[in-house]
């Protein structure tokens, strides 16, 4: 038999059987292979989870990628947190590209503005749980640094910036 005492010091991971990151499109998610290759074994009702996904990103064009970051615990119930997309995705959105240079930090054919880093930053903010707290112009850090990762030019003004958003369905 096990002590007492050793499941006491481990409480808040005692019920906990596995996190899971998916990656979903907002209010069309629907049961794949790779989901089911994740949740079946944990005897999670891929269908019932896929519903409660798209009832809470409902609001969101079902084009825009999700990070959802799901825990199963042993008593097969189970709780999911929805992250934002990647920046990488904002950026490739603001610029209107999908691919960039093939040698970043060499080449950089593509400028932003930074009024469009400012207001990934905010959307950052407002739906990332691991931003909350985190201050704006640090956060606008860390996307000027993926931008030029990725091989985008940061410039002062390039023009104004039609307020990005997560896209709404109309």
């Amino acid at each position: 038999p096990r002590s007492t005492q050793s499941r006491s010091s481990a409480a808040s991971d005692v019920y906990k059987r596995q996190v899971i990151n998916l990656r979903m499109l907002a209010s069309a998610a629907k049961p794949n292979p790779k989901m089911g290759q994740a949740l079946g074994p944990l005897g999670l009702n891929m269908m019932q989870i896929c519903k409660e996904v798209n009832a809470a990103t409902g609001h969101i064009r079902p084009d825009v990628p999700l990070r959802i970051t799901l825990t199963a615990y042993i008593d097969r119930t189970y709780s999911f947190m929805i992250k934002p997309p990647p920046t990488s995705w904002f950026i490739k959105k603001a610029v209107g590209r999908e691919k960039f240079t093939e040698y970043p930090g060499h080449f950089q054919n593509v400028a932003i503005s930074i009024q469009y880093i400012y207001e990934i930053a905010k959307i950052k903010q407002e739906m990332d749980p691991h931003h909350k707290f985190v201050s704006l112009e640090n956060i606008c850090k860390m996307i000027v640094s993926q931008c030029s990762t990725m091989g985008v030019v940061v410039t002062p003004i390039l023009q104004q910036p039609e307020m990005i958003k997560i896209p709404v369905k109309n």
